[in-house]
């Protein structure tokens, strides 16, 4: 299980499409007599990956994306082999600086989860590209996404603790007196709810989208927080990947953030750049996202059908909020994802004084190869402590070289 914690953003919302479901009985539905089924699942940089069964031929990872519309195929070489019904194609909008991409939709798809959750005559999209390069960035055969199909059909409770999934049969679902129920705005199938945001003394109200397939703790739109108070000192950074591409913005930190009776101090708040995240969601809609760098620190219950979401603190609740203190922007790259590569570095940050460069390949970090571990090891290991040392071996035209820098907390 892939269970370390990253920052790295991977925002999988679909922009500026309409829902291809139809609204009939067609969907996900459960075994025969029973209530619930529980579903184990791998953390990857907070983002949530379970098995999906096409057309009972091809078992893959998919992202559990509560800020997605429609299921997603993001390799179109598995839609080929599966001679998928391509009915016809369209331009999808989404968070990154491209205008939009190109995908086609497949119809009269079979799909299935572990504990026997099926669902017939559902459509995809299948993109034409791997546009949003889920293997590399999160070091493991991830190749699709999920979302809408789900929570609007379940109640969906995720324990970040235990790695697992309950999906509940809304009928029968009573919830629990332990849990904090908040209220669960559902506009154009994507959950919402409110929250309070505090900086420099001045408070705001937001709304916010709960979103299961970004990593991060929380995200302000800039073209709507004219009225937000919003950190003064930031670090420009990339943000992350979406369907659109690079993602560029800045990163601060919010004096507080309030969730009903929940209070974290110190929270990261990402800031993207003009144009690069919200351009296709229709002003005011809502201020921001919500992620899984928040949303990790619950058990966590949404239920569509009753406009509820309930949290419970887990075990990570009171754990700082901590940003990458290497200036490393790494990929995993090759058949077997095995290969550690440098793809970018921030200006004036501990990698940069040490002379690593893009293209550099990790051989090793403390003494550890990168066979004996995974990128979300790494991540994890350059947030941990100020001042800690690191010492690589890196593959550079041929040779070996060693590099040392020490890990700076930098915002």
């Amino acid at each position: 299980m892939k269970n370390r914690y990253t920052y790295y953003l991977i925002s999988l919302l679909l922009f500026g499409s309409t829902p291809l479901i139809s609204q009939n009985k067609i969907g996900f539905v459960m075994p025969e007599g029973e209530k619930s089924v529980e579903v184990p699942f791998e953390l990857y940089s907070n983002l949530i990956a379970i098995p999906v069964t096409i057309n009972g031929y091809v078992t893959l990872k998919f992202i559990l994306d509560s800020g997605s519309e429609s299921a997603i195929l993001t390799e179109k070489l598995f839609g080929d082999l599966l001679d998928l019904d391509y009915v016809r194609t369209m331009h999808v909008s989404g968070p990154g600086t491209e205008d939009s991409i190109n995908a086609f939709v497949a119809s009269n798809i079979y799909l299935s989860l572990p504990g026997g959750i099926k669902a017939k005559g559902m459509n995809m999209l299948v993109l034409e590209k791997d546009y949003l390069q889920l293997k590399k960035n999160l070091g493991d055969e991830i190749y699709g996404i999920i979302g809408h199909d789900v929570f609007s059909r379940f109640v969906v409770e995720i324990d970040y603790d235990e790695l697992k999934i309950t999906f509940h049969e809304p009928s029968a679902f009573k919830p629990r007196r332990s849990y904090t129920r908040m209220s669960l705005e559902i506009d154009e199938s994507k959950p919402y709810t409110y929250s309070v945001i505090t900086q420099d003394g001045h408070s705001d109200s937001v709304k916010l989208l709960i979103d299961t397939g970004a990593s991060h703790a929380v995200l302000l739109d800039v073209r709507n927080t004219e009225d937000i108070t919003v950190p003064k000192k930031t670090i420009d950074v990339r943000l992350g990947r979406g369907l659109g591409g690079e993602i560029p913005g800045r990163i601060g930190r919010m004096n507080y953030f309030i969730l009903d009776e929940f209070c974290f101090e110190n929270i990261l708040a990402s800031i993207p750049s003009e144009g690069a995240y919200m351009k296709a969601i229709k002003r005011g809609s809502r201020h921001g996202t919500l992620g899984g760098e928040v949303l990790r620190r619950f058990r966590v219950i949404m239920d569509y059908r009753h406009e509820s979401l309930y949290l419970k603190k887990g075990r990570h609740f009171k754990e700082k909020f901590d940003f990458d203190m290497s200036g490393l922007t790494l990929s995993a790259e090759g058949d077997e994802f095995d290969t550690l590569l440098v793809k970018r570095i921030r200006e004036n940050t501990p990698a940069d004084d040490a002379d690593i460069q893009v293209g550099d390949i990790i051989l090793r970090i403390n003494g550890t190869s990168f066979m004996d571990t995974d990128i979300s090891d790494i991540h994890n290991l350059f947030r941990k402590k100020d001042g800690k040392k690191i010492r690589l071996i890196i593959y550079r035209d041929g040779e070996k070289i060693k590099r040392i820098f020490h890990l700076k907390q930098m915002i």
